[in-house]
């Protein structure tokens, strides 16, 4: 999560869209008196690496904060008058990464622990974690189910969204440019003949578990 003085910007950062690259790329446009919550410590070595500014100002706020409870911890002003913006995903394809994404950490778990931890096969873990990530993301930017942010970012649309974003905040150069060069949480995914294959069953739950995200953003399931 960064909040943004001098270009009067709040980015709250999602789950599985690409998040840690753009905000990683959103903290070049950073000085001193911007908000920067930290993030892990192989990407903080990312960021470090490109002289981009690195946590700061942040106290008890995270990385992973919803709006409304960014809300409850700025300025009134700050909240109301600065550009909020988020990145989206389709949720069948963000279920999958999500689900990648928790093996590699448990594989990373493992260097600190004697103990080995199995990885789960998707149907557990959809099982499991499905419901709570459709969830987390619609709260992510809502409240009371009132859209709290004024734009979203598609996974699927990244370079024309971060060149509005660009335009739209008057940033010094595309952010899609300074984007691009990141490479945070890269090669986890397999290649796409690789990956699990969603089932009738999964699809069927995923439309009604991420019924309200898929509603809003007019997402599908695409084969």
């Amino acid at each position: 999560m960064i909040i943004n003085h001098k270009y009067k910007f709040i980015f709250i950062k999602s789950f599985k869209t690409a998040g840690t690259s753009l905000e990683i790329a959103v903290s070049k446009f950073c000085d001193n008196k911007d908000i920067i919550t930290p993030i892990i410590e192989e990407d903080e070595k990312i960021r470090k690496a490109l002289n981009y500014r690195g946590p700061q100002n942040y106290n008890n706020m995270k990385e992973h904060m919803s709006v409304s409870e960014i809300r409850k911890k700025i300025d009134v002003d700050i909240f109301n008058n600065y550009f909020k913006f988020v990145t989206i995903r389709n949720p069948f394809d963000q279920i999958i990464s999500a689900y990648y994404w928790h093996n590699e950490s448990k594989k990373k778990e493992k260097k600190f622990f004697f103990f080995k931890k199995k990885e789960k096969k998707f149907n557990d873990f959809f099982k499991i974690k499905a419901k709570n990530i459709f969830e987390d993301e619609f709260n992510r930017y809502t409240e009371n189910n009132k859209v709290l942010v004024n734009y979203f970012i598609k996974y699927e649309n990244l370079k024309e969204d971060l060149e509005k974003i660009s335009i739209k905040l008057k940033l010094p150069e595309n952010l899609y440019n300074v984007f691009k060069e990141i490479k945070a949480k890269s090669n986890i995914n397999p290649s796409i003949d690789q990956r699990v294959r969603l089932d009738d069953e999964h699809i069927e739950k995923i439309y009604n578990l991420a019924e309200k995200v898929i509603s809003l953003h007019n997402y599908k399931y695409i084969k």
